[in-house]
């Protein structure tokens, strides 16, 4: 069985020409866009466009890199749309279009953006799940997937595979978070979605990235790489790998290799370009709660009625950045949080710790508070 081939590819700045340049690379190196797609092919292009967050915030694909795949789709002559469900989609969504700076791109290029929650949803099966996927996305020939290089607070990691629940309009997002509370069982359904959609091809903004306890709070941190495959699965095993999470330790990534959806173990994985030696970040930090995933399911019950009381990570807003807009309590989906004298307080008898308001938060007020115990851990 051939190898999954992952190019990496230093990049340095976001320089128009010079990411123009370095994805075109990227793209070369595994078959270029015309083995992805074919003239007059509806390519539905997603980003990740988690909130109205600007691009320096590492938050969201930068849009450059953006451009660059739009006007790579294009000269391979088919016609693609640039499509993803933020946060704050059912308010408005033009204002995450124009934060980002995908409006920009779009004007640029005339490839359409496409609003997700107004284009109505076609169901997709995985897992033995019905999920009701965007029909923007069911509807297109071929899916390209552009996600950002990050940690997630709950997930730990999030890359092709995370990148992919963005497919789910409206208020479904928040209905699995609640109903799959555990990473474990979350991950699962992130693969599912994973396999409904099977990108043809995954390139990953890594110029600048963000560690710590993202995806939407952490440190923004210059990495300096851009990751392409057709196989994206791989790609995030190789990203994860390059921020120093061990092997199988991001569930997602080893479900989707135990569902033979993509390559999950770096040996059977070729890179083509920067080694994956030089490409590592000793230094990169990971989430705060990544330790607590080391400790073997058994154990970690056992630690759980113990330790429970001692060891937590779980969401705080920063009085000094909020500034009461509400956003978080109609994003948390289990009504963990309401409003007091203008200010969010949450009910952590009822919190799920899934980071709903941490990626919604518009100021990036909601912190991630660590126990005494935990931080010793971390």
């Amino acid at each position: 069985m051939s190898r999954s081939r992952v190019a990496v590819v230093r990049c340095g700045r976001y320089d128009a020409e010079l990411v123009s340049e370095k994805v075109r690379e990227a793209l070369d190196r595994v078959g270029g866009m015309a083995a992805f797609v074919k003239p007059g092919q509806k390519v539905l292009v997603k980003p990740n466009m988690l909130s109205a967050k600007a691009p320096e915030r590492a938050i969201t694909t930068h849009p450059l890199v953006l451009d660059a795949v739009v006007r790579a789709v294009q000269a391979a002559g088919a016609e693609p749309s640039i499509g993803d469900s933020p946060s704050g989609a059912l308010k408005g969504v033009k204002r995450c279009w124009e934060n980002t700076g995908f409006l920009a791109v779009s004007e640029r290029t005339g490839a359409p953006l496409v609003h997700f929650e107004a284009g109505g949803t076609e169901v997709r099966e995985a897992g033995g799940q019905r999920y009701h996927v965007a029909r923007a996305v069911t509807g297109a020939d071929v899916v390209i997937n552009v996600p950002k290089f990050k940690t997630h607070g709950f997930a730990l990691f999030t890359g092709a595979i995370k990148n992919c629940y963005g497919v789910l309009p409206g208020f479904q997002k928040a209905a699995l978070h609640k109903r799959y509370p555990h990473p474990t069982d979350f991950s699962v359904r992130l693969v599912d979605l994973y396999a409904s959609v099977r990108p043809a091809l995954t390139l990953m903004d890594g110029i600048v990235g963000m560690e710590g306890n993202g995806p939407a709070t952490g440190d923004v941190r210059t990495v300096g790489l851009l990751l392409a495959s057709a196989d994206g699965v791989a790609l995030d095993a190789v990203a994860a790998a390059v921020m120093g999470f061990r092997e199988d330790e991001i569930d997602a990534i080893r479900i989707a290799g135990e569902r033979g959806l993509g390559a999950s173990r770096l040996a059977d994985i070729e890179i083509d370009g920067e080694p994956l030696a030089s490409a590592r970040i000793p230094d990169f930090r990971l989430p705060s709660n990544h330790l607590m995933k080391a400790i073997p399911p058994v154990a970690a019950r056992w630690l759980g009625r113990r330790l429970g009381r001692f060891i937590w990570v779980r969401p705080k807003s920063d009085p000094e950045k909020c500034t009461g807009c509400g956003v978080c309590v109609r994003a948390c989906p289990v009504q963990a949080i309401r409003m007091e004298n203008g200010k969010p307080v949450t009910d952590y008898r009822l919190c799920i710790n899934c980071m709903c308001c941490n990626e919604s938060c518009p100021e990036g007020a909601v912190i991630q508070e660590l126990s005494w115990l935990a931080r010793r851990f971390g």
